[in-house]
């Protein structure tokens, strides 16, 4: 059995605010825990007799003389734990870069990211050392790419004419003016040089490459820039469309602009690069908070595996959702559980990499603008934890809660920490509505 996190993601030493509702922390933990990147990575990677297990294949022992690993993301403290724990002496090399202060816990080079859209100085030093361990590896060696949202601020340079600064101020410009999250984190997959649309892949001559991903729900492609993806021209195209739309492409300078046009994108390299695995992925933590309330004897009832838009739309489709579930559901007393439970998850419209912390704010406040069932408590919780400066939680609570024991003002919300850079496959929403029985929780 492989256990669990090596560190705990809910850090014992911070006290709980005082009124969270004991349900929707319990589901909160279990579906975190469920998606756990450490454990993914952990079980993907190990020996089995005399057979090396990566991922879904299985190779000799002797195929490879030894592994290095680059971890790029939020979680890429727990993703280069889990390799570590599951290759021990194999790992001879490895590098990682993150926001997360649990980065010190690998004995490897390390340069810590900040938060924030593409464009910070430090990428180029991440992706020089990456260069560094990529090209240096021979046909005998197995290249681990651990891959997380986050890691495209990491692996993004500026392309050919525009400086950081102007890049950055294409992505301002662009989400003003309506651009989704996948809409920003495409153009830079398609403009930016660096380890973006498959650079990382170019770089590598003959060396196995293994990559392992933590999906928010937007696929390996799109994931840090597509690392190991050549930009196709149908990418191309769809990037020159949002520019052209948004009156951004005429203002391009013309090397920016001949990266748009065909004929199609980057040499394919010749070395094989295999499909990712993904070790943690939005459905692993709606299974775990399902599963965590199902032996709590709560009925489950799917909401939606991908709540798009941005806040205030996606707070008006879920709460549409539940209402949609409540009207055809029976009765909880009919089959004697504690309640219906409707989980969800959402990347709020947000790109990777960025304080999801205000957007979080203005779901709740949305939702709770939406509710009209008294018995109804709406809980949405960051699963990459509270990574920001902002005053937001890593998760909170709108509404009745559903416990018979707890008491609140109506109308407050309920905080719950914890630690960053664990995992990140988006942010759970979570709706209860318990039974009652003669006015009273049951």
């Amino acid at each position: 059995m492989i256990g669990q996190f090596p560190w705990d993601p809910f850090p014992e030493n911070v006290p709980l605010p005082k009124g969270p509702d004991p349900l929707q922390i319990h589901a909160y933990r279990s579906a975190v825990s469920a998606a756990d990147a450490y454990r993914g990575v952990r079980e993907a990677l190990r020996f089995e007799h005399d057979l090396l297990r990566i991922g879904n294949r299985f190779v000799p022992l002797g195929r490879y003389r030894e592994a290095a690993f680059v971890a790029v993301g939020e979680a890429a403290g727990s993703m280069a734990q889990g390799a570590l724990d599951g290759l021990g002496e194999f790992v001879t090399a490895g590098f990682l870069a993150g926001p997360s202060a649990s980065l010190h816990r690998v004995p490897f080079p390390k340069v810590e990211i900040p938060l924030g859209p593409p464009g910070t100085p430090r990428a180029e030093e991440v992706v020089r050392s990456l260069a560094e361990i990529a090209e240096s590896m021979a046909n005998d060696q197995l290249l681990l790419l651990l891959v997380s949202p986050g890691a495209l601020r990491a692996l993004a340079l500026p392309p050919t004419g525009m400086s950081a600064e102007e890049m950055r101020g294409l992505w301002e410009t662009l989400a003003e003016q309506g651009a989704t999250g996948r809409e920003l984190e495409r153009t830079v997959r398609v403009l930016a040089n660096g380890g973006v649309g498959g650079g990382i892949g170019e770089l590598v001559p003959a060396a196995d490459i293994a990559t392992f991903v933590v999906d928010r729900g937007d696929g390996a492609r799109l994931l840090g820039g597509g690392p190991v993806h050549p930009v196709d021209p149908s990418e191309r195209a769809e990037v020159r469309a949002l520019l052209e739309r948004t009156g951004q492409f005429a203002r391009l300078p013309d090397p920016v602009r001949g990266r748009l046009s065909p004929p199609s994108g980057p040499v394919v390299r010749s070395g094989p690069v295999h499909r990712p695995v993904y070790v943690a992925r939005p459905s692993d933590a709606i299974s775990g908070a399902g599963d965590a309330l199902f032996d709590r004897k709560w009925r489950i009832r799917l909401g939606m595996l991908e709540l798009a838009g941005g806040p205030e739309s996606a707070a008006e489709r879920f709460v549409a959702r539940v209402e949609e579930v409540l009207a055809r559901e029976p009765a909880p007393s009919r089959d004697q559980s504690r309640g219906i439970a409707i989980p969800a998850m959402t990347t709020l419209g947000q790109p990777e990499g960025i304080d999801e912390g205000p957007a979080i704010g203005r779901f709740l406040q949305h939702a709770e603008q939406q509710i009209r069932r008294r018995e109804l408590s709406v809980g949405i919780f960051r699963t990459a934890g509270a990574l920001g400066p902002s005053g937001f939680p890593a998760g909170a609570v709108i509404g009745r809660p559903g416990n018979p024991d707890f008491s609140r003002h109506a109308g407050r919300a309920r905080a719950v920490p914890m630690e960053a850079g664990i995992t990140d496959v988006g942010e759970l929403v979570l709706a209860l509505f318990p039974a009652e029985e003669d006015g009273a929780v049951k």
